[in-house]
């Protein structure tokens, strides 16, 4: 069982499709060139409404990590301790994602990562992962 696929809106469709061609896109904000994530209809710095997807590197660090030692959500209920993480894009974004190929007691705040697009979870939705970037 691999719980429950993402929910994929209107508002969030560009995200997921840049994921599935294996790329980072964001909305960033052509009023006051702020960056926005998660995928809203306003700027939430400055409530601009205009606002475009561009695409972003994915190499970020580790901005914090935990091991759930239960299921958070149905989206990760068919993997046993996964090591949830918060990955900070270079523009400053902060993205929520799963570590993997590192044990937990490798793991430190402010390593380098790269992103990890995962196709085989879900049919047709690619997710986010990030591992190591030395590994």
């Amino acid at each position: 069982m691999k719980g429950a696929p993402p929910l994929i809106t209107e508002l969030s469709r560009p995200w997921w499709d840049a994921l599935a061609r294996h790329e980072l896109s964001v909305q960033a904000c052509l009023d006051c060139s702020g960056w926005v994530f998660y995928p809203r209809p306003f700027c939430p710095h400055c409530g601009g409404r205009k606002l475009e997807w561009r695409t972003v590197d994915g190499a970020a660090t580790l901005y914090t990590w935990s091991v759930a030692e239960t299921p958070v959500s149905p989206h990760f209920a068919h993997l046993e301790r996964p090591i949830l993480g918060v990955a900070e894009l270079s523009i400053g974004v902060r993205v929520p994602t799963s570590l993997v190929g590192v044990a937990p007691e490798d793991v430190r705040i402010g390593m380098a990562l790269t992103p990890l697009f995962d196709d085989q979870t879900y049919e047709g939705v690619t997710l986010l992962r990030y591992r190591p970037a030395d590994g």
